[in-house]
């Protein structure tokens, strides 16, 4: 009979999972940037990084060691030497994934990066499961390591990059690997020496019941993603807040799975995670009410903790039924521990899998993030009564899905996140009144990475586009800077041939582009298929540029688009412009204005949209000298005062800057003025995205129009 675990196994153990999941972030952000923010390689990179772990929890548990712990201290110490590595490994890869190109090269790449460090990760707790004395332990160890998880997820934004960046975060969790690899050696704990046995029926109920509630689960953890950027922006804070609450979820749930020792258990919080679901999706209709209601009361300073609050009481529940699913179906698997460990854990994280990529990339885009939810708790409830052999079960939520309402999409497409602090009356009617009345839903799509909608004014019958809720074009306050973005940049070049623009929205300055004189050739990149169909919206406006023979649309991440060899371009306008949004946070880096203006030609011009509210004065200085950095030659164009300004930056020298349709507010001298006390903003150190969401609730136009002034020269021209 093997003894109670060392206390020290419990600390260990939280050491890994706070390791693993710090790693884990990280090399999603390493992955997205070499390979895209597109949906597909996104499911790619969690394929790749979730697979493993899933395969390395089923090879774990097959481990035969005779100290379990030394096995243990083994896999973390190769997972840690290889995070040790990783930027010069991707390093080595990168050039060939941008010279070949494809997506079948950089799943390649994602998966001989992600897989040897995963499938270690994946086999630790099996691994060490053979020296545990039950069930019980397994289970507490599995709840300790989570809770780990926990709080490694919430130190890499709040903490670790602001602290220490991507390297210096990467090599921080290696340290902890290592100290949990050197305890875990010496570790007084054996192998059972009892011969496997032969595992009775039992454990195909475990690992069906394991299987299903990890693709459920991950299912819903997508959906919540999508949800949260639709309620709060999709800001890093936001997905990190969805996967604490998840991992917490889980954590609990398991605690409580091994009180819970009634045959019916199982199938009940298989059951329960399907009715959580739906009553979360529920909740999740009438938080944007809720959030708006509780500003005036908590101020912007405290809306990141109602944030929270909305969350655990929205999403907590699924997540802890499924980690009673999986204690129960530990329990009830029968067999060895740690092959039983090994095969539920595995099983658990492949199927995970299935249900991220299925969810984001098919049942999101078919139904819709609330359809997806109810699919997701219909298989719950389908699952439970299998079973239980009751049909109840199946019956509670797809009754309780009948019987819910359907979300109102006016809430989420005006986004009233970002409109919370412009609000009067923050009462829950006259809330539901500022998103409702006055205008009318044109279209409303959950697409492939955002919630997509066009809406009308009633009065004016002025057009706009949101993406997640943030209005990103219209026919209204926004043409300014729509136009000027195509024509400035174009104007300022000597030969405007051939141009490259990031970002259709509304396709108005796709429009201003082909108009200008000289302009042979358009490229457009846009990330999200919902835009270009929403594009057409406006084409009476814009002039239908989708149409011009002269034009080649590409539906791709624009960073890989410029990251790969291809022809030069005289003009590179960059559209998309909230730095605080997570992915498109990329596209106002060092690395990625460095990737511009190699792929600009002599004299080329890069235009970049830059929003003057809802970043502070530092973050605006921030991104100027960056900016100038990479285009010492640069002129500021405020196009919307208070509001929008285009930075414009010019390799070598070239006409004159316009003055027409407007002078430039300031030139190199003055952007060199206002970019003193600012930091340069990387990939590896992405100040702007870090600091830009805290600034969302405050009025900062006033404080950067300040800024402006101080930097103001007159002799704007070179």
């Amino acid at each position: 009979m093997r003894s109670a675990p060392p206390p020290l196994l419990y600390l260990l153990a939280f050491g890994s999972g706070l390791a693993a999941l710090i790693y884990e972030g990280l090399w999603m952000r390493r992955f997205a940037l070499l390979c895209g923010g597109g949906a597909l390689a996104s499911a790619l990179t969690v394929a790749a990084l979730f697979g493993g772990l899933g395969l390395g929890g089923l090879l774990g548990g097959r481990l035969r060691a005779a100290r379990p712990a030394r096995a243990w201290a083994v896999l973390e110490a190769l997972a840690a030497l290889w995070a040790l590595s990783m930027p010069w490994l991707i390093t080595l890869v990168e050039p060939w994934v941008l010279a070949t190109g494809g997506l079948a090269p950089r799943a390649l790449a994602v998966t001989v990066l992600s897989l040897p460090p995963a499938l270690a990760l994946g086999a630790t707790l099996p691994a060490l499961a053979r020296g545990l004395p039950d069930r019980a332990a397994i289970t507490a160890v599995y709840t300790v390591n989570t809770l780990g998880a926990v709080v490694g997820v919430l130190l890499v934004p709040w903490v670790l990059l602001p602290l220490l960046g991507v390297v210096g975060a990467e090599r921080l969790a290696a340290c902890v690997a290592l100290v949990v690899a050197w305890g875990a050696w010496g570790l007084p704990i054996e192998a059972s020496v009892t011969a496997p046995g032969a595992s009775p029926p039992a454990s195909r109920r475990a690992l069906f019941a394991a299987g299903l509630a990890g693709l459920i689960s991950m299912a819903l953890e997508v959906c919540w993603m999508r949800l949260a950027a639709a309620l709060v922006g999709p800001s890093i804070y936001a997905f990190s807040m969805v996967l604490a609450v998840f991992l917490a979820g889980v954590a609990g749930g398991a605690a409580l799975g091994r009180r819970l020792r009634h045959p019916a258990a199982l199938p009940a919080a298989l059951g329960m995670l399907g009715v959580s679901a739906l009553l979360g999706a529920f909740s999740w209709g009438q938080a944007p009410v809720l959030l708006a209601a509780a500003y005036p009361v908590v101020g912007p300073g405290g809306m990141g903790l109602v944030e929270l609050l909305l969350a655990v009481l929205t999403m907590g529940g699924a997540p802890v039924a499924s980690g009673v699913v999986f204690a129960r179906a530990l329990d009830e698997a029968g067999g060895d521990d740690d092959a039983a460990t090994g095969g539920l854990y595995g099983v658990n994280t492949l199927l995970g899998v299935v249900g991220s990529a299925g969810a984001g990339l098919w049942l999101i885009p078919t139904l819709g993030v609330q359809g997806a939810t109810g699919a997701a708790a219909a298989l719950a409830g389908l699952g439970a009564a299998l079973l239980s052999r009751k049909p109840g079960w199946l019956a509670a939520p797809l009754v309780l899905w009948a019987l819910l309402p359907a979300w109102d999409g006016k809430l989420y497409a005006v986004g009233v996140y970002s409109r919370v602090s412009d609000l009067a009356d923050h009462r829950p009617e006259a809330v539901r009144r500022f998103a409702e009345e006055g205008w009318t839903l044109r279209s409303y799509q959950d697409g492939l990475s955002a919630a997509v909608a066009v809406g009308q004014s009633d009065r004016s019958g002025n057009l706009w586009l949101s993406i997640n809720g943030k209005v990103d074009a219209s026919t209204g306050d926004d043409m300014p800077t729509q136009l000027l973005s195509g024509q400035l940049p174009a104007r300022l070049s000597a030969r405007p041939q051939s141009v490259f623009l990031v970002g259709l929205a509304s396709g108005v300055t796709a429009g201003a582009v082909l108009a200008e004189p000289g302009v042979e050739a358009l490229t457009v990149v846009e990330l999200e298929p919902e835009v270009v169909a929403a594009s057409r919206f406006f084409d009476a406006v814009s002039g239908a540029p989708l149409d011009d023979p002269r034009v080649t649309l590409l539906v791709e991440d624009a960073r890989a688009v410029l990251s790969r060899a291809g022809p030069k371009f005289d003009v590179i306008i960059s559209e998309p412009s909230n730095p605080w949004i997570t992915g498109v946070s990329n596209l106002f880096t060092l690395e990625y204005w460095r990737l511009g203006a190699a792929r600009l030609s002599d004299g080329g011009v890069f235009c970049q949209w830059v929003q003057l509210y809802g970043l502070a004065p530092s973050e605006l200085r921030t991104l100027v000298r960056t900016f100038t950095a990479v285009f010492p030659q640069a002129w500021l164009y405020e196009t919307l005062p208070g509001a929008d300004a285009l930075l414009i930056g010019r390799l070598g020298d070239g006409p004159a800057p316009p003055i027409e349709p407007i002078p430039p507010r300031l030139g190199p001298a003055g952007l060199k003025r206002l970019s003193v006390g600012g930091q340069l903003n990387t990939d590896d150190r992405p100040w702007v995205e870090l600091r830009a969401p805290r600034s969302q609730h405050y009025n900062t136009a006033p404080a950067n129009e300040a800024a402006l002034a101080a930097a103001e020269d007159k002799g704007a021209s070179p």
